[in-house]
Protein backbone atom coordinates (compact mmCIF):
# COMPACT_ATOMS: atom_id res chain seq x y z
CA UNK A 1 0.00 0.00 0.00
CA UNK A 2 2.80 2.43 0.70
CA UNK A 3 4.34 1.65 -2.33
CA UNK A 4 1.36 2.12 -4.36
CA UNK A 5 0.72 5.88 -2.63
CA UNK A 6 4.10 6.82 -3.55
CA UNK A 7 3.79 5.93 -7.03
CA UNK A 8 0.63 7.74 -6.84
CA UNK A 9 2.55 10.95 -5.54
CA UNK A 10 5.18 10.74 -8.04
CA UNK A 11 2.66 11.15 -10.48
CA UNK A 12 1.02 13.96 -9.20
CA UNK A 13 4.10 15.55 -8.50
CA UNK A 14 5.00 15.50 -12.17
CA UNK A 15 1.80 16.92 -12.92
CA UNK A 16 2.32 19.71 -11.19
CA UNK A 17 5.71 20.47 -13.09
CA UNK A 18 3.67 19.96 -16.12
CA UNK A 19 3.24 23.78 -16.37
CA UNK A 20 7.20 24.65 -16.82
CA UNK A 21 7.86 21.60 -18.66
CA UNK A 22 5.38 23.36 -21.33
CA UNK A 23 7.65 26.83 -20.66
CA UNK A 24 10.44 24.42 -21.82
CA UNK A 25 9.18 23.46 -25.01
CA UNK A 26 7.52 26.57 -26.09
CA UNK A 27 7.95 30.51 -26.14
CA UNK A 28 8.54 31.26 -22.38
CA UNK A 29 8.27 34.58 -22.20
CA UNK A 30 4.30 34.05 -21.69
CA UNK A 31 5.10 31.47 -19.55
CA UNK A 32 6.74 33.94 -17.54
CA UNK A 33 4.22 36.80 -17.31
CA UNK A 34 1.81 33.42 -16.29
CA UNK A 35 4.16 32.35 -13.88
CA UNK A 36 4.31 35.96 -12.28
CA UNK A 37 0.23 36.50 -12.67
CA UNK A 38 0.08 33.04 -10.42
CA UNK A 39 2.29 33.99 -7.68
CA UNK A 40 0.42 37.21 -7.38
CA UNK A 41 -3.11 35.59 -7.29
CA UNK A 42 -1.61 33.30 -4.58
CA UNK A 43 -0.53 36.32 -1.92
CA UNK A 44 -2.37 39.13 -0.54
CA UNK A 45 -5.65 36.47 -0.05
CA UNK A 46 -8.81 38.17 2.15
CA UNK A 47 -9.59 35.64 4.53
CA UNK A 48 -12.01 37.55 7.25
CA UNK A 49 -10.05 40.87 8.52
CA UNK A 50 -6.95 38.90 7.54
CA UNK A 51 -4.70 37.92 4.00
CA UNK A 52 -3.63 34.85 3.39
CA UNK A 53 -0.13 34.09 1.41
CA UNK A 54 0.47 30.64 -0.51
CA UNK A 55 3.29 29.16 -1.69
CA UNK A 56 4.95 25.76 -2.61
CA UNK A 57 8.27 23.73 -3.22
CA UNK A 58 7.76 20.48 -5.50
CA UNK A 59 11.17 18.88 -5.87
CA UNK A 60 11.75 15.09 -7.64
CA UNK A 61 14.80 13.47 -7.03
CA UNK A 62 16.27 10.30 -8.63
CA UNK A 63 19.78 8.99 -7.39
CA UNK A 64 21.81 5.88 -7.45
CA UNK A 65 24.65 4.90 -5.36
CA UNK A 66 27.16 2.57 -5.05
CA UNK A 67 29.68 1.73 -2.75
CA UNK A 68 27.51 4.17 -0.27
CA UNK A 69 24.52 4.86 0.77
CA UNK A 70 22.54 7.90 2.88
CA UNK A 71 23.71 6.76 6.33
CA UNK A 72 27.19 5.59 5.68
CA UNK A 73 30.11 4.49 3.58
CA UNK A 74 29.32 1.03 2.36
CA UNK A 75 31.56 -0.77 -0.04
CA UNK A 76 29.57 -3.29 -2.08
CA UNK A 77 26.46 -1.71 -1.81
CA UNK A 78 23.64 -0.20 -4.24
CA UNK A 79 20.48 1.73 -4.01
CA UNK A 80 18.63 3.08 -6.62
CA UNK A 81 15.38 5.13 -5.97
CA UNK A 82 13.24 8.48 -6.38
CA UNK A 83 12.66 11.39 -3.87
CA UNK A 84 9.85 13.16 -3.79
CA UNK A 85 8.85 15.90 -1.74
CA UNK A 86 5.92 18.60 -1.68
CA UNK A 87 6.24 21.50 0.91
CA UNK A 88 2.92 23.95 1.18
CA UNK A 89 2.87 27.17 3.14
CA UNK A 90 0.69 28.98 4.36
CA UNK A 91 1.20 32.57 6.07
CA UNK A 92 -1.84 34.17 7.90
CA UNK A 93 -0.93 37.52 8.13
CA UNK A 94 -2.78 40.03 10.97
CA UNK A 95 -1.44 42.85 9.82
CA UNK A 96 2.76 43.72 8.69
CA UNK A 97 4.19 42.95 11.87
CA UNK A 98 2.19 39.63 12.75
CA UNK A 99 1.40 36.75 11.30
CA UNK A 100 1.07 33.18 11.70
CA UNK A 101 3.09 30.13 9.53
CA UNK A 102 2.10 26.64 8.44
CA UNK A 103 4.71 24.54 6.54
CA UNK A 104 3.58 21.06 5.72
CA UNK A 105 6.25 18.54 4.37
CA UNK A 106 5.33 15.48 2.19
CA UNK A 107 8.23 13.53 1.68
CA UNK A 108 8.71 9.60 0.21
CA UNK A 109 11.75 7.43 -1.20
CA UNK A 110 9.86 4.69 -3.47
CA UNK A 111 12.42 2.23 -4.68
CA UNK A 112 14.80 1.92 -1.88
CA UNK A 113 15.75 -0.81 -0.34
CA UNK A 114 16.16 1.06 3.38
CA UNK A 115 13.56 0.83 5.68
CA UNK A 116 12.30 3.32 8.40
CA UNK A 117 13.53 1.08 11.07
CA UNK A 118 17.19 1.32 9.21
CA UNK A 119 17.25 4.73 10.83
CA UNK A 120 18.03 5.11 14.67
CA UNK A 121 17.10 8.45 14.75
CA UNK A 122 15.48 11.00 12.40
CA UNK A 123 14.57 9.03 8.64
CA UNK A 124 15.45 11.72 6.35
CA UNK A 125 14.03 9.81 3.39
CA UNK A 126 9.77 9.95 4.18
CA UNK A 127 7.54 11.69 6.39
CA UNK A 128 3.72 12.00 5.25
CA UNK A 129 2.46 15.19 5.35
CA UNK A 130 3.53 16.32 8.74
CA UNK A 131 3.72 20.02 10.28
CA UNK A 132 7.75 21.08 9.53
CA UNK A 133 6.93 24.65 10.74
CA UNK A 134 4.50 26.42 12.75
CA UNK A 135 4.93 29.20 14.69
CA UNK A 136 3.53 33.19 15.37
CA UNK A 137 5.98 36.15 14.81
CA UNK A 138 5.44 39.33 15.90
CA UNK A 139 7.88 41.93 14.50
CA UNK A 140 8.66 45.89 15.75
CA UNK A 141 6.44 45.50 18.82
CA UNK A 142 4.97 48.22 19.82
CA UNK A 143 7.19 50.09 17.22
CA UNK A 144 9.92 48.72 19.08
CA UNK A 145 12.77 47.15 17.42
CA UNK A 146 12.16 43.78 19.60
CA UNK A 147 10.40 41.17 18.23
CA UNK A 148 9.70 37.13 18.92
CA UNK A 149 8.70 34.20 17.43
CA UNK A 150 7.72 31.19 18.95
CA UNK A 151 6.97 27.63 17.68
CA UNK A 152 7.82 25.10 15.43
CA UNK A 153 10.86 26.74 13.13
CA UNK A 154 13.38 26.68 10.81
CA UNK A 155 16.36 28.68 11.86
CA UNK A 156 19.48 29.19 9.23
CA UNK A 157 22.26 31.70 9.52
CA UNK A 158 24.85 33.23 6.53
CA UNK A 159 26.17 30.08 4.04
CA UNK A 160 24.75 27.47 6.67
CA UNK A 161 28.21 25.54 7.75
CA UNK A 162 27.27 26.72 11.29
CA UNK A 163 23.54 26.81 11.49
CA UNK A 164 21.26 25.53 8.55
CA UNK A 165 18.23 23.50 8.09
CA UNK A 166 20.21 20.76 5.65
CA UNK A 167 17.34 20.79 3.26
CA UNK A 168 18.82 18.69 0.72
CA UNK A 169 17.93 15.82 2.46
CA UNK A 170 14.18 15.20 1.76
CA UNK A 171 13.07 15.82 5.05
CA UNK A 172 15.38 18.29 6.27
CA UNK A 173 17.96 17.85 9.37
CA UNK A 174 16.95 20.48 11.65
CA UNK A 175 13.75 22.36 12.38
CA UNK A 176 13.43 23.27 15.99
CA UNK A 177 10.45 23.63 18.79
CA UNK A 178 11.92 27.06 20.25
CA UNK A 179 11.35 30.47 21.59
CA UNK A 180 12.99 33.05 20.14
CA UNK A 181 13.72 37.06 21.27
CA UNK A 182 14.36 39.23 17.74
CA UNK A 183 16.34 42.67 17.83
CA UNK A 184 16.73 44.64 14.58
CA UNK A 185 17.67 48.22 14.21
CA UNK A 186 19.87 49.37 11.30
CA UNK A 187 23.51 48.21 12.42
CA UNK A 188 22.75 45.33 14.34
CA UNK A 189 20.40 42.49 14.34
CA UNK A 190 20.37 39.92 17.39
CA UNK A 191 18.56 36.65 17.48
CA UNK A 192 18.34 35.21 21.16
CA UNK A 193 16.84 31.42 21.25
CA UNK A 194 16.31 28.35 22.77
CA UNK A 195 14.90 25.11 21.18
CA UNK A 196 15.31 21.30 20.82
CA UNK A 197 15.69 19.80 17.33
CA UNK A 198 12.41 17.52 15.76
CA UNK A 199 12.86 14.36 14.96
CA UNK A 200 11.52 13.17 11.44
CA UNK A 201 9.19 9.69 11.98
CA UNK A 202 6.95 8.47 9.46
CA UNK A 203 5.26 6.52 11.94
CA UNK A 204 4.48 9.32 14.56
CA UNK A 205 2.21 12.72 14.07
CA UNK A 206 2.90 15.13 14.31
CA UNK A 207 7.13 14.54 14.61
CA UNK A 208 8.12 14.77 18.34
CA UNK A 209 11.27 16.93 19.54
CA UNK A 210 14.50 15.01 20.86
CA UNK A 211 14.12 15.29 24.86
CA UNK A 212 17.52 16.39 23.71
CA UNK A 213 19.94 18.40 23.35
CA UNK A 214 18.44 21.44 24.80
CA UNK A 215 20.05 24.22 22.43
CA UNK A 216 20.67 28.14 23.67
CA UNK A 217 21.73 30.39 20.99
CA UNK A 218 22.93 34.15 20.74
CA UNK A 219 23.13 35.03 17.21
CA UNK A 220 23.98 38.94 16.26
CA UNK A 221 25.08 40.39 12.73
CA UNK A 222 26.91 43.67 12.07
CA UNK A 223 25.11 45.59 9.46
CA UNK A 224 26.20 48.38 6.86
CA UNK A 225 29.60 46.62 6.54
CA UNK A 226 31.08 45.80 3.11
CA UNK A 227 30.51 42.19 4.08
CA UNK A 228 28.76 40.05 6.22
CA UNK A 229 29.49 39.60 9.56
CA UNK A 230 27.88 37.24 12.13
CA UNK A 231 29.46 37.13 15.98
CA UNK A 232 27.36 33.79 17.70
CA UNK A 233 27.41 31.80 21.04
CA UNK A 234 25.98 28.60 20.78
CA UNK A 235 25.39 26.13 23.75
CA UNK A 236 24.27 22.35 24.16
CA UNK A 237 23.03 20.78 27.41
CA UNK A 238 22.14 17.37 27.64
CA UNK A 239 21.82 16.71 31.60
CA UNK A 240 20.73 12.63 31.53
CA UNK A 241 24.12 11.44 31.64
CA UNK A 242 24.27 9.41 28.80
CA UNK A 243 27.33 11.28 26.73
CA UNK A 244 30.21 8.62 26.83
CA UNK A 245 33.40 10.13 27.45
CA UNK A 246 36.83 8.72 27.79
CA UNK A 247 36.62 8.98 31.81
CA UNK A 248 33.05 8.07 32.22
CA UNK A 249 29.35 9.11 31.19
CA UNK A 250 28.18 11.94 32.41
CA UNK A 251 26.39 14.97 31.15
CA UNK A 252 26.91 17.16 28.04
CA UNK A 253 27.45 20.28 28.25
CA UNK A 254 29.14 22.74 25.38
CA UNK A 255 29.60 26.00 24.47
CA UNK A 256 30.51 27.36 20.85
CA UNK A 257 31.78 30.54 20.65
CA UNK A 258 32.43 32.08 17.39
CA UNK A 259 32.07 34.29 14.08
CA UNK A 260 31.35 34.27 10.17
CA UNK A 261 32.67 36.63 7.70
CA UNK A 262 31.25 36.54 4.36
CA UNK A 263 32.00 38.33 0.90
CA UNK A 264 28.84 37.62 -1.55
CA UNK A 265 30.28 36.77 -5.58
CA UNK A 266 29.08 40.04 -6.50
CA UNK A 267 31.70 41.29 -7.99
CA UNK A 268 35.03 39.47 -8.83
CA UNK A 269 36.62 38.48 -5.31
CA UNK A 270 34.64 36.71 -3.07
CA UNK A 271 35.45 35.57 0.53
CA UNK A 272 34.48 33.65 3.35
CA UNK A 273 35.64 32.47 6.96
CA UNK A 274 34.66 31.16 10.49
CA UNK A 275 35.96 30.30 13.14
CA UNK A 276 34.13 28.68 16.38
CA UNK A 277 36.04 27.80 19.84
CA UNK A 278 34.20 24.72 21.82
CA UNK A 279 34.46 24.34 25.58
CA UNK A 280 32.40 22.58 28.61
CA UNK A 281 32.19 19.23 29.26
CA UNK A 282 31.65 15.71 27.17
CA UNK A 283 30.86 12.87 30.03
CA UNK A 284 33.64 13.12 32.37
CA UNK A 285 36.13 14.78 29.97
CA UNK A 286 37.16 18.10 29.52
CA UNK A 287 35.97 19.42 26.30
CA UNK A 288 38.51 21.56 24.21
CA UNK A 289 37.78 21.79 20.61
CA UNK A 290 37.58 24.20 17.39
CA UNK A 291 36.10 24.30 13.87
CA UNK A 292 37.35 26.51 11.24
CA UNK A 293 36.86 27.61 7.60
CA UNK A 294 38.64 29.99 5.04
CA UNK A 295 38.05 30.31 1.02
CA UNK A 296 38.32 32.77 -1.57
CA UNK A 297 37.41 33.04 -5.38
CA UNK A 298 37.61 34.98 -7.95
CA UNK A 299 35.66 35.62 -11.05
CA UNK A 300 36.75 36.57 -14.21
CA UNK A 301 34.71 38.88 -16.22
CA UNK A 302 35.55 36.78 -19.34
CA UNK A 303 32.92 34.80 -21.40
CA UNK A 304 31.52 32.00 -19.14
CA UNK A 305 32.68 34.17 -16.24
CA UNK A 306 35.21 31.06 -14.99
CA UNK A 307 35.35 31.51 -11.00
CA UNK A 308 38.14 29.49 -9.83
CA UNK A 309 37.80 29.22 -5.48
CA UNK A 310 40.07 27.23 -2.62
CA UNK A 311 39.24 26.80 0.68
CA UNK A 312 40.34 25.33 3.46
CA UNK A 313 38.04 23.27 6.48
CA UNK A 314 39.16 21.67 9.24
CA UNK A 315 37.39 20.13 12.13
CA UNK A 316 39.48 19.27 15.39
CA UNK A 317 40.23 16.12 16.43
CA UNK A 318 40.95 14.14 19.53
CA UNK A 319 44.87 14.03 19.93
CA UNK A 320 45.00 11.13 23.12
CA UNK A 321 41.81 8.97 23.28
CA UNK A 322 42.55 8.15 26.90
CA UNK A 323 43.53 11.56 28.55
CA UNK A 324 40.29 12.49 29.60
CA UNK A 325 40.41 15.77 27.18
CA UNK A 326 37.26 15.41 24.23
CA UNK A 327 39.28 17.65 21.43
CA UNK A 328 36.42 16.27 18.69
CA UNK A 329 34.66 19.13 17.22
CA UNK A 330 31.07 18.81 16.62
CA UNK A 331 30.03 20.96 13.98
CA UNK A 332 27.38 22.97 16.09
CA UNK A 333 24.50 22.97 14.22
CA UNK A 334 25.15 23.19 10.45
CA UNK A 335 23.65 22.49 7.30
CA UNK A 336 26.38 18.96 6.74
CA UNK A 337 24.41 17.86 3.65
CA UNK A 338 24.47 20.60 0.86
CA UNK A 339 28.36 19.86 -0.44
CA UNK A 340 30.73 21.36 1.91
CA UNK A 341 31.74 18.65 2.07
CA UNK A 342 31.59 16.60 -1.00
CA UNK A 343 28.17 15.85 -2.42
CA UNK A 344 28.00 12.16 -1.36
CA UNK A 345 27.83 13.49 2.40
CA UNK A 346 30.68 11.22 3.77
CA UNK A 347 32.23 13.44 5.49
CA UNK A 348 31.52 15.75 8.86
CA UNK A 349 33.05 18.54 10.17
CA UNK A 350 34.73 16.87 13.09
CA UNK A 351 38.65 15.26 13.22
CA UNK A 352 38.35 16.42 9.45
CA UNK A 353 40.72 18.63 6.87
CA UNK A 354 39.04 19.20 3.68
CA UNK A 355 41.10 21.04 0.75
CA UNK A 356 38.93 22.16 -2.16
CA UNK A 357 39.61 23.35 -4.92
CA UNK A 358 36.58 24.62 -7.37
CA UNK A 359 35.75 25.74 -10.70
CA UNK A 360 32.81 27.46 -11.86
CA UNK A 361 31.52 28.08 -15.67
CA UNK A 362 28.46 30.29 -16.56
CA UNK A 363 27.64 28.99 -20.02
CA UNK A 364 24.22 31.40 -20.25
CA UNK A 365 22.31 33.16 -18.16
CA UNK A 366 20.47 30.28 -16.87
CA UNK A 367 23.34 27.96 -16.92
CA UNK A 368 26.04 26.73 -14.52
CA UNK A 369 28.50 24.77 -14.67
CA UNK A 370 30.52 23.27 -11.36
CA UNK A 371 33.80 21.25 -11.00
CA UNK A 372 34.87 20.91 -7.54
CA UNK A 373 37.86 18.82 -6.28
CA UNK A 374 37.95 17.49 -2.40
CA UNK A 375 40.97 16.22 -1.03
CA UNK A 376 40.07 14.44 2.78
CA UNK A 377 42.55 13.53 5.44
CA UNK A 378 41.85 13.05 8.70
CA UNK A 379 43.14 15.52 11.65
CA UNK A 380 44.53 12.87 14.11
CA UNK A 381 45.26 9.56 13.33
CA UNK A 382 43.92 8.20 16.79
CA UNK A 383 40.54 10.04 16.35
CA UNK A 384 37.37 8.52 14.13
CA UNK A 385 36.56 8.99 10.54
CA UNK A 386 32.68 10.90 10.88
CA UNK A 387 30.27 10.98 8.57
CA UNK A 388 27.29 13.05 9.00
CA UNK A 389 25.71 13.58 11.65
CA UNK A 390 28.76 12.41 13.75
CA UNK A 391 28.34 8.68 13.43
CA UNK A 392 31.53 6.76 13.98
CA UNK A 393 32.97 4.97 10.05
CA UNK A 394 36.11 3.90 11.18
CA UNK A 395 38.64 4.39 13.93
CA UNK A 396 42.15 2.96 14.40
CA UNK A 397 42.71 3.61 18.37
CA UNK A 398 46.61 3.05 17.63
CA UNK A 399 46.93 5.67 15.02
CA UNK A 400 48.52 3.09 12.33
CA UNK A 401 46.45 3.67 9.48
CA UNK A 402 47.69 7.18 8.49
CA UNK A 403 45.71 10.26 8.01
CA UNK A 404 44.75 10.32 4.45
CA UNK A 405 41.09 9.68 3.56
CA UNK A 406 41.02 10.34 -0.15
CA UNK A 407 39.71 12.40 -3.19
CA UNK A 408 36.28 13.16 -3.81
CA UNK A 409 35.66 14.85 -7.77
CA UNK A 410 31.98 16.60 -7.89
CA UNK A 411 30.16 17.52 -10.97
CA UNK A 412 26.90 19.22 -11.00
CA UNK A 413 24.92 21.00 -13.64
CA UNK A 414 22.30 24.01 -13.34
CA UNK A 415 19.74 24.96 -15.61
CA UNK A 416 16.60 27.53 -15.25
CA UNK A 417 14.36 27.83 -18.01
CA UNK A 418 12.10 29.62 -16.24
CA UNK A 419 11.75 31.26 -12.85
CA UNK A 420 11.02 29.25 -10.51
CA UNK A 421 11.95 26.24 -11.74
CA UNK A 422 15.16 24.03 -11.94
CA UNK A 423 16.69 21.72 -12.84
CA UNK A 424 19.88 19.92 -11.48
CA UNK A 425 22.15 17.16 -11.93
CA UNK A 426 25.25 16.00 -10.43
CA UNK A 427 28.14 13.29 -10.20
CA UNK A 428 30.35 12.07 -7.48
CA UNK A 429 33.15 9.88 -6.82
CA UNK A 430 35.29 9.02 -4.00
CA UNK A 431 38.46 7.88 -4.72
CA UNK A 432 39.77 5.83 -0.79
CA UNK A 433 43.19 6.86 0.46
CA UNK A 434 45.44 4.84 2.64
CA UNK A 435 44.09 5.12 6.36
CA UNK A 436 40.54 3.42 4.50
CA UNK A 437 42.50 0.84 2.82
CA UNK A 438 44.53 0.01 6.01
CA UNK A 439 40.99 -0.40 7.91
CA UNK A 440 38.85 -2.09 6.01
CA UNK A 441 37.21 -2.74 2.80
CA UNK A 442 38.39 0.07 0.11
CA UNK A 443 36.60 0.43 -2.89
CA UNK A 444 35.40 3.47 -4.85
CA UNK A 445 32.19 5.19 -4.38
CA UNK A 446 29.78 7.01 -6.95
CA UNK A 447 26.63 8.79 -6.66
CA UNK A 448 24.00 10.22 -9.78
CA UNK A 449 21.65 12.67 -9.17
CA UNK A 450 18.89 14.63 -11.48
CA UNK A 451 16.58 16.82 -9.82
CA UNK A 452 13.71 18.84 -10.97
CA UNK A 453 12.57 21.46 -8.09
CA UNK A 454 9.40 24.00 -8.86
CA UNK A 455 8.72 27.40 -6.77
CA UNK A 456 5.33 28.67 -7.30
Amino acid sequence: MLRRRNSVLSIFCLLLFFPALLAIANDTQPQKEQAANTKKRLKDIPVGPFHLDLAANIRLRAEYQSGFDVRRYEPDTKDRFMLTRIMLDLSLRFDLDRRLFVQFRDAHAPGTRLKSENFIKSNPFEDLWDIRQLYFEWNNIGGSPLGARIGRQQISYGDQRIFGPGLWGNTGRYAWDAAMLKIDTPRIGIDAWIGRPVKNRPEVWPNREFDAPVAAVIYGSVKKLPFRLDVFYAGKYDGKSRTNGESGTGDLKSHSIGFQLQKPAREWLDFTAAFISQTGHYGKDSLRAFGSNAAVGMTFPVKWRPRLAGQFTWGSGDTNPADGIHGTFDGVFGGADINFYGDLNLFFWANLRDYEWDLHLQPARNMKLMFEHHYFTLDQARDAWYTTGMAVLRRDLAGNSGTALGHEINLRFSWVPIRGFEVLAGWGRFIPGNFVKASGQANAASGLFLQTAYDF
